[in-house]
């Protein structure tokens, strides 16, 4: 306001004459009564029109002037008579906006302010003029900035709820403010050097700031400093007067300070040291019942007994560490080591269902960043004596969603012989995969061994929508919808996969940056960096595929939703292609594996696949099951989540145990829906197939046998007279043009691979 009208002489005529009018009208209201305020009034007049006719731009001459020229309001707030206060309020305000106030004048104002605070006068009023007195301009600085920031805390925790939430407003703005200092200070120019930074110093924690920052950076500094001493229950330095403070809005102000100036911290040593000696030591501290506390378990005897972990504590405090991971990694690389770790264990099942929704929702935050999951790789995978935090990150995930399914272990369902459905999630009335009932599109879900999870929402790639920690309004964890960490874990394993991916298939522009340099040290450069590069590329499979395939092969036997499968499929083909780009046959084949059973009958025994697993034990999902139950289990629930479009007879082949098929056996849509993955990877990246030529041929082979798929006079495949009685295939019409689709393929395979 002040920028525009200074040079302005009508808004310079009316700021005057409305300073003269409220001086006239308190000096009538207080001639009876308050006889100081009217003399002060006038005298102040007198002064006004002496500096009207000595200077041609009022704010000039107002300025030095100031202290004296609020002495009448500064007595009429002190009166507490209800009128004079408000009214020197908004006279004070005007002053103010208009920049005519002097550092003197702004700490008597500041002052004036407080004792209206403690007498309770005028609550909103004074944190409009607190907002005023400090956005305008940098008057208020250093112990009346304090001063001021304390005001506005002592306001939040009055009674009245508009104050307390106004209050809350002021508060966070005004911390904005003290920081956006430090940036417009940072922007001029300056040649006095500053003395370095002292450790010591940092470490004892003072009122007064480090002598190597800049002023607004100091008021900074110390208003960070105290806001992770209140959080720690500890006395502040420099916020002098806090009577009290909730931790939760002192971790709100942490989060909003770390998310929005990140440049800050990473510029000034002082800031990042605040951060490792600070921040960190107080999020971990704070975490300790979050740790301690077990669901379902009984604590240990001791005298101290288990404290539960509290929402609005342990959400804010996952913000915070979403926060440091994803703005301040490199400068905290152990400790992220430790809050990585942290995330992973939040994901036990012993855990409360809401703690584990929360680490979950941070988990798809930091999946999304590509260069993040890099770095993860690099300084903890890749290190010989490191936690392996990705591939702990991918094993928990793929734990998360299997405990989803498992009935808790002599739980209520195992005691009274409830089937685990019954516990676990309902599905609609199905008849082959599809609700019953007219105009019913299907919920997407998982179903596996009865236990039925929907997919509740549908978030698109390289986004995220927490839902549980944006409830900053609750105090008690909200119930968990049904399927909701499923759904997250699934998203974040798809996240993964495809940030795996960027990372072994990106372009490198950092190659192409460096090409005017000699021809020599550009080829030994670039051996370096390949030889870096492919070590990283061999990590990302190695620490990432054991977890990847058991997650994706229990996520595909389940899924009934083709959205969903189709999402699984491509994540499996990725992996299969990098692993064979890579030259990792081990993993290559497992995928493959996988695939070719997905596109098979569930207890469809191909030895060919069977053997190809034993090697590999870890990758498979640790769920036992005898036999006999896999038969009952895979047949009746492969149907419920997809319906039936072939019944065949299976090949009898060497690679088919004799007597393993009796009857007629079924193929559902998602079955083809495989099938069409496993042709479109052999014939786009056939390349890098080698040895497992003879898993796809093989399962392809009983896949036209199934389907009755015959050769015609060309060589290409054509669907089988059907009519026929004697035929033993059934295809439904729902198929029938998919497998148009799938038998030019095969023929289009068989050219390319020639």
């Amino acid at each position: 306001m002040a920028q525009g009208s200074q040079f302005n002489p009508v808004a310079m005529k009316k700021l005057l004459e409305g300073i003269q009018n409220d001086l006239k009208t308190l000096s009538s209201e207080s001639k009876k009564k308050h006889v100081e305020v009217k003399e002060s009034a006038e005298t102040v007049q007198l002064k006004l029109r002496t500096i009207s006719a000595k200077n041609e731009n009022l704010i000039t001459g107002l300025i030095p002037a100031s202290s004296e020229i609020i002495q009448p309001f500064v007595l009429g707030c002190a009166t507490k008579n209800p009128k004079i206060v408000q009214l020197s309020l908004s006279c004070v305000q005007k002053l103010v906006s208009h920049e005519a106030i002097s550092t003197a004048a702004a700490e008597a104002i500041i002052n004036m302010l407080w004792s209206l605070m403690e007498a309770g006068m005028e609550e909103l009023k004074l944190l409009q003029t607190a907002i005023l007195l400090i956005t305008t301009n940098c008057v208020v600085q250093h112990d009346s900035l304090a001063k001021a920031l304390v005001l506005c805390f002592r306001l939040h925790f009055t009674k009245d709820s508009t104050t307390i939430n106004t209050a809350a407003a002021t508060i966070k703005q005004l911390v904005s403010i003290v920081f956006d200092r430090v940036i417009a200070e940072d922007k001029l120019p300056t040649n006095e050097p500053l003395p370095e930074m002292d450790a010591g110093e940092l470490k004892a924690g003072s009122r007064t700031p480090p002598t190597s920052l800049k002023p607004c950076a100091g008021d900074a500094y110390l208003l960070f400093q105290d806001l992770c001493q209140l959080v720690n229950a500890d006395q502040p330095f420099w916020l002098l007067g806090m009577t009290e403070m909730t931790r939760t809005f002192g971790l709100e102000l942490l989060e909003s300070v770390l998310k929005t100036y990140p440049t800050i911290f990473q510029k000034y040593p002082e800031f990042s040291f605040m951060l490792k000696e600070r921040v960190c030591p107080l999020v971990i501290k704070l975490f300790s019942p979050s740790l301690k506390y077990r669901q379902g378990v009984p604590p240990p005897p001791s005298p101290a007994p288990v404290e539960k972990p509290f929402y609005p504590i342990v959400m804010r405090l996952l913000r915070i560490v979403s926060n440091l991971i994803k703005n301040y990694y490199l400068l905290l690389v152990t400790e992220c080591e430790i809050f990585l770790s942290l995330l992973v264990k939040f994901l036990d099942a012993e855990k409360p269902l809401w703690q584990r929704c929360l680490a979950l929702e941070v988990m798809h935050k930091l999946c999304v960043d590509p260069e993040l999951v890099k770095n993860f790789v690099i300084s903890y995978d890749m290190k010989p004596h490191s936690t392996k935090i990705f591939r702990d990150i991918i094993d928990s995930l793929g734990a998360f969603i299997q405990s989803r399914f498992m009935n808790p272990p002599g739980g209520p369902a195992a005691q009274s012989g409830l089937k685990v459905q019954d516990i676990q999630g309902t599905p609609p009335a199905l008849v082959a995969g599809l609700p019953v009932g007219g105009g019913v599109s299907p919920q997407p879900a998982f179903m596996y061994r009865g236990v039925w999870i929907p997919l509740v929402m549908n978030i698109p790639q390289g986004q995220t929508k927490p839902i549980f920690l944006e409830m900053l309004d609750k105090i008690d964890p909200p119930p968990v919808l049904e399927g909701y960490g499923v759904t997250v874990a699934f998203h974040c394993l798809l996240e993964l996969g495809k940030s795996v991916q960027i990372l072994i298939t990106g372009d490198n522009s950092e190659n192409k940056k460096e090409q005017n340099k000699t021809e020599d040290s550009q080829d030994n450069a670039d051996e370096q960096k390949d030889d870096v590069e492919s070590k990283l590329q061999n990590s990302l499979i190695d620490s990432s595929w054991c977890g990847m395939l058991a997650a994706l092969s229990l996520l595909l036997d389940a899924s009934t939703d083709e959205a969903a499968t189709e999402s699984i499929l491509k994540c499996q083909e990725s992996y299969a292609s990098l692993c064979g780009q890579l030259r990792l046959n081990t993993p290559r084949d497992a995928f493959i594996t996988s695939l070719c059973k997905g596109s098979l009958p569930p207890h469809y025994t191909l030895t060919v696949l069977n053997t190809q697993n034993n090697g590999n034990s870890g990758q498979k999902v640790a769920m036992s099951r005898s036999p006999s139950q896999d038969l009952q289990i895979a047949g009746t629930e492969a149907m419920e989540r997809s319906h039936v479009v072939a019944v065949g007879t299976a090949l009898p082949t060497a690679s088919l145990p004799a007597g393993a098929h009796q009857g007629p056996v079924m193929l559902t849509a998602k079955n083809i829906q495989c099938m069409r993955a496993l042709l479109s990877l052999a014939h786009c990246r056939g390349d890098m197939l080698g040895s497992a030529w003879h898993l796809v041929l093989t399962t392809l082979q009983h896949l036209v046998w199934i389907l009755g798929l015959k050769p015609s006079n060309g060589g290409s495949l054509k669907i089988g007279q059907q009519l026929n009685e004697s035929s033993s295939t059934v295809i439904t019409t729902a198929v029938m043009a998919d497998l148009q689709v799938l038998s030019a393929m095969l023929s289009r395979l068989f050219e390319s691979s020639q």
